[in-house]
């Protein structure tokens, strides 16, 4: 289990520890607290305790409070067999009576295993020896051929979140321990099983995260309880850097749920815009987008609620219409309205192909990584020293960083409203996109090897840097002293 340190959240400099786990370090990590808690609750039943800690996010302070006001009122919820009651006393309707004299199918639980006695599976009603059934508590007799396609279908269908009961649909759960020892046979059922112990524990805990990153198998779980989970996880095991809270590659200074917005907001608008633009007319009643489909100019909007009539020409009243002069020239206050709402639709462009351009930017400059590579050897065989060496990778990094940063202050500064405070947050972002252009086009030049290009290139790279820095440090300044207006609430 590797520790880190998260340097920052979007909106703060907030520092958390967190560890990335394989998933059989996840295993060892469900073991652990499962029976750090049993210690306390002191419950029969280990896949019990496992049920309740998915069931309270795995916050154990929240699982004890609770178990000890009313345990037996948590156990109805978790729709379980209370372990503390009989059995007899927790019937369910659909199962078998528990008596024996009433029902053929339950075997006393004590008779001995070298006991040669066939008995009938009320499943498959097939004929075994008594030694080739199992039953839970309640005493529901099924034989293991019934036990193991029962497994594998709950094991395919459901996951570890909601539990594997009895056969026989009674609340009884059957014990992690024990589907793995039915399953012995089957390793494929048996690390599918664990697989998913894994993944309920990653999607339950609220201190745990998949890392996004393209066939990552590491689990991210945060040392600590924040409320404020936009942390920067860095992922060492396929070198992603993404947001705890939403897993998204990291996207300061815009915080998640106006990155959601926007992400949607370019689903339904950015592949139309242009054409829109070009095409379309704005409804004068409405302001919808009208697309002119016949030769006739008598329109009618159809967005329900509106239905507005109207000429394509002049945009007048289209009942009044006959008694109107369309052919002659008047400044009406629908053309400012038309200009408003396709106002509105430049804006939300203008940042959108920024947007784009940056992400975009980001994507090809990847590449360069390979070049830098090539550049590092170059310096080598020239027996530079390791810190020029380095600096062509530096650079890199930063421009990155930087790209990265510049892409997600577009859709930050759509949603600001206009004022002083946005004003110098544009000048911030023009000067790191002044800077971080002149540091791509250095990293895309040819390299002379001369000590002085290197000189300048540790230069340049300190001053994108710091400029991303003194963007980033207002941008949080701005969150912590209430400056943003426009934004989600903080």
């Amino acid at each position: 289990m590797q520790s880190k340190i998260s340097l920052a959240t979007i909106t703060t400099d907030e520092k958390i520890k967190y560890y990335l786990l394989t998933e059989n370090e996840a295993l060892h990590e469900i073991t652990k607290t499962v029976k750090d808690v049993n210690e306390i609750l002191n419950l029969p039943s280990t896949t019990l305790v496992r049920l309740i800690l998915n069931n309270f996010h795995w916050d154990q302070d929240m699982l004890t409070e609770k178990f000890f006001t009313d345990p037996e009122k948590l156990f109805k919820e978790l729709n379980v067999a209370n372990p503390y009651l009989s059995p007899s006393l927790q019937s369910n309707p659909l199962s078998p009576g528990h008596a024996p004299e009433r029902d053929p199918m339950l075997a006393v639980v004590e008779q001995m295993a070298t006991d040669n006695t066939n008995k009938i599976c009320r499943t498959c009603y097939s004929e075994n020896p008594s030694g080739e059934f199992y039953a839970l508590r309640c005493r529901h007799q099924h034989c293991l051929t019934c036990w193991h396609s029962y497994l594998e279908v709950n094991i395919g269908q459901h996951g570890c979140l909601r539990p594997i009961y009895c056969l026989s649909r009674c609340l009884e759960v059957i014990d992690d321990e024990k589907i793995l020892e039915l399953l012995s046979n089957d390793q494929n059922l048996c690390d599918r099983y664990r697989n998913n112990l894994v993944k309920a524990f990653v999607e339950a805990n609220r201190l745990t995260q998949w890392c996004p990153g393209n066939g990552c198998a590491t689990i991210v779980k945060l040392n600590t309880y924040s409320a404020n989970r936009a942390h920067v996880i860095e992922c060492d095991n396929c070198k992603t850097t993404f947001c705890f809270q939403c897993s998204k590659p990291w996207h300061e200074p815009i915080q998640c749920s106006l990155l959601a917005k926007w992400e949607q907001k370019n689903r339904d608008e950015s592949m139309t815009g242009t054409w829109v633009i070009a095409n379309t007319k704005d409804c004068p009643k409405c302001h919808s987008a009208i697309e002119k489909n016949g030769g006739c100019n008598h329109m009618t909007c159809r967005k329900p609620g509106c239905g507005y009539e109207f000429c394509w020409l002049c945009f007048g009243d289209w009942k009044s219409h006959a008694t109107q002069q369309c052919n002659v020239y008047h400044a009406q206050a629908t053309e400012e309205a038309q200009a408003t709402a396709r106002e509105i639709l430049k804006r939300y462009i203008h940042y959108f192909t920024r947007y784009q351009a940056h992400s975009q930017s980001l994507e090809l400059e990847s590449k360069l990584k390979e070049k830098v590579e090539e550049r590092q050897k170059e310096m080598e065989a020239r027996a530079m020293t390791y810190a020029d060496r380095q600096a062509p990778d530096k650079a890199f990094e930063v421009l990155q960083q930087c790209r990265r940063t510049l892409k997600y202050t577009y859709p930050f500064a759509f949603y600001l409203e206009r004022n002083n405070e946005s004003i110098m947050f544009e000048d911030n972002q023009a000067h790191l996109e002044r800077t971080t252009e002149i540091l791509s086009e250095f990293l895309e030049r040819e390299f002379d090897g001369q000590h002085e290009t290197v000189l300048k290139l540790k230069n340049t790279t300190n001053f994108c840097e710091n400029r991303r820095k003194i963007l980033v440090k207002d941008c949080k300044d701005g969150y912590s002293k209430q400056r943003w207006i426009g934004l989600d609430p903080y």
